[in-house]
């Protein structure tokens, strides 16, 4: 079994090829001049330009499955996943906002009784201060 490689421009890290995993227990691993010969992708470019990391077979299968994109760290060598964002759907977002909604609806009831509690101990004391002679 021979595990993926992983083909890229050794200037920005950007990944030009990743080469499938072999199966087979007879598999045998290709050279990078093979490889050019074998992917159009890879013979249209100079192969001084490319670099090549060579994974064990299963390494990075999660990653493989789950992520977005790949790019080759240029100057560790190490491989950068890129995972999408996630994003509730429309419905989630409508469900969450209707009850974010009504919440902020009762707090807004709540605030305008508090207010007009407020007006009315306002008033009240005004009241006593006027009966009182102090305004």
């Amino acid at each position: 079994m021979v595990g993926r490689k992983i083909y890229y421009e050794l200037a920005t890290g950007d990944v030009i090829l990743i080469t499938p995993e072999k199966h087979s227990e007879n598999a045998i691993n290709t050279t990078k001049e093979q490889d050019f010969q074998m992917y159009d992708v890879l013979a249209a470019r100079n192969p001084d330009t490319v670099g090549v990391i060579q994974l064990e077979y299963g390494q990075y299968q999660a990653e493989f499955q789950s992520a977005r994109s790949v790019k080759v760290d240029i100057e560790t060598g190490q491989l950068l996943f890129e995972y999408p964002k996630y994003e509730p759907s429309l419905s989630e977002q409508v469900k969450t906002l209707q009850k974010e909604n009504q919440t902020l609806k009762q707090e807004n009831a709540q605030l305008h009784e508090e207010i007009g509690n407020l007006k009315a101990i306002n008033a009240d004391l005004t009241y006593q201060l006027m009966v009182k002679g102090v305004i």
